[in-house]
C-alpha cells in the first residue's frame, strides 16, 4: 500500500491533464463543459473517514478536520446524512450485500454522494483490483467487489481522497473499475498517484464550496486538490456512450449529475479520465 504523509509543497509552473494514458502539458487553466450553476434539489451526501487503523496495520492519517469541514461546507446546500469511521465497513462497499444500500449502515449507494478519506492501494498480487484501507486490520474494499448505482438511492458521485486507486497510467483502470461503473455510478474522483494530507482541509473545502458555485464536480477537484498542494496527483473519470457523450459528461455539475441519464453495463460504450500531476 502506497502512504504518505506530510510532504512538502512545491511551486509549479505547469499541471499535466492525463486524458485516457496521454499527457499534455497545459497551462494553469482547464476547462470542462459545465451544465448549469445551481442546485436542482438537495443531493443526500454520505462521509466516511478513518485516521487510525486497528493495531497498527496501516499508519496514522491527520484527517478528521479535512472531513468535519467537508461537513460544515457542503451542508449548507446539501443533506449529509451521516458521517461514519471505517471500522467493520467494508460490507458498506460489497455490491449485492444489504449494507451497500442501508443508510444506517454508511452504505455507498444509500446516498446521492459519497465522500472518503482513507489508504488507497493497488494490490500488489493483481494489479486490477484497487482498494481502500478500512479500520480492521488488513481489511480493504476491493473495487470488483463494488458496484455502485443499481440500488438505494443509486449513488452518483463517488469522491475518495486516497492514493493510487484512479491509477490510470498502467492502462488498467477500466479493470479495476469497470465493475463499480457498470452500476451506473456517473462520476469517480480520487487519486491516480499520491495525494497527501498537507492542507487536505483547504483541498477538500475548496472541492466542496467550488462545486456549490456551479463548477463542474471534476473541475472542482482537480483544481482543489492540487492548489492546495501541488505534489497531489488528483483524476477524474466517467463513462459515456460514446467518446463524444463521455466527455460533455465529464463536464457534469451538482445539478447536472442528478438529471443526466443512467448509463449502465452494455450501455457503456467509452470510460474517460482526466487528471492533473504533481510537480
Amino acid at each position: 500500500m502506497t502512504r504518505r504523509n506530510n510532504a512538502p509543497c512545491k511551486s509549479a509552473s505547469a499541471r499535466l491533464l492525463v486524458m485516457n494514458g496521454a499527457l499534455v502539458a497545459i497551462a494553469l487553466t482547464f476547462l470542462f463543459a459545465l451544465f448549469g450553476s445551481t442546485h436542482a434539489q438537495s443531493m443526500h451526501v454520505g462521509v466516511r473517514c478513518q485516521d487510525s487503523f486497528q493495531d497498527s496495520w496501516a499508519p496514522d492519517i491527520d484527517i478528521y478536520p479535512a472531513c468535519s469541514d467537508f461537513i460544515s461546507q457542503i451542508s449548507s446546500t446539501d443533506t449529509v446524512d451521516f458521517y461514519f469511521n471505517l471500522e467493520n465497513a467494508a460490507p458498506a462497499f460489497e455490491s449485492g450485500n444489504a449494507n451497500e444500500a442501508c443508510n444506517s449502515c454508511g452504505g455507498t449507494d444509500s446516498v446521492d454522494f459519497f465522500f472518503m478519506i482513507t489508504h488507497g492501494t493497488i494490490a500488489n498480487n493483481n494489479a486490477n483490483y484497487a482498494g481502500y484501507a478500512m479500520w480492521n486490520d488488513n481489511s480493504i474494499a476491493w473495487t470488483p467487489t463494488m458496484r455502485f448505482g443499481d440500488s438505494g438511492k443509486d449513488l452518483k458521485v463517488f469522491a475518495t481522497f486516497s492514493c493510487d486507486t484512479f491509477k490510470t497510467s498502467d492502462g488498467l483502470f477500466w479493470n479495476r473499475w469497470q465493475t463499480v461503473f457498470d452500476g451506473g455510478l456517473k462520476i469517480g474522483v480520487g487519486g491516480h498517484d499520491l495525494l497527501y494530507v498537507d492542507n487536505s482541509t483547504t483541498a477538500v473545502t475548496d472541492f466542496a464550496a467550488n462545486m456549490q458555485s456551479g463548477q463542474s464536480i471534476g473541475e472542482s477537484w482537480l483544481e482543489s486538490v492540487w492548489d492546495a498542494n501541488n505534489d497531489n496527483h488528483p483524476s477524474v473519470a466517467n463513462t459515456g456512450a460514446n467518446s463524444s457523450q463521455c466527455w460533455s459528461r465529464q463536464g457534469a455539475t451538482l445539478s447536472s449529475v442528478q438529471t443526466m441519464s443512467t448509463l449502465r453495463d452494455s450501455q457503456i460504450g467509452y470510460v474517460c479520465w482526466s487528471g492533473w500531476n504533481g510537480d
